[in-house]
């Protein structure tokens, strides 16, 4: 009787401390990386976790004198004097999402650098990833 109830304590500790770290698994809930920052495009490959964050900001940092052809999805908001182009994404699914702009001309010196927020979905913090 004593080893049954002294098992049964070991095992709602574990099963407590497993749920704990699968939760800090999916804490973040948003990976990202560049497939391809140079010439004339930018990939930005994103990797929502389940479950997602509520939304996700995307800023890309452009080299100044950079024209933007065309961009998938379609941005935000552009600010021209800062080079900072802006997406937001609402709602967005577990999975891969792809953010792809188009320039006129060939992306001078490293590319674009990009800052992804979002708040995880497991405790509400805010959570920053910046790419080079």
């Amino acid at each position: 009787m004593r080893n049954r109830k002294f098992y049964r304590q070991v095992a709602i500790l574990l099963l407590v401390v497993l749920l704990g770290y699968a939760a800090e698994l999916h804490a973040e809930g948003v990976s990202a990386a560049y497939l391809q920052n140079s010439g004339e495009r930018t990939v930005l490959e994103l990797r929502v976790t389940d479950p997602p964050p509520t939304s996700i900001i995307v800023n890309q940092l452009l080299p100044a004198g950079v024209t933007i052809k065309s961009a998938s999805p379609g941005y935000a908001k552009f600010s021209a004097g800062k080079n900072v182009v802006k997406w937001l994404l609402k709602h967005p699914k577990p999975g891969t999402l792809q953010i792809v702009l188009v320039y006129e001309d060939a992306l001078p010196g490293k590319g674009a650098s990009a800052i992804i927020r979002c708040k995880s979905p497991s405790d509400g913090t805010l959570l920053t990833i910046e790419l080079p």
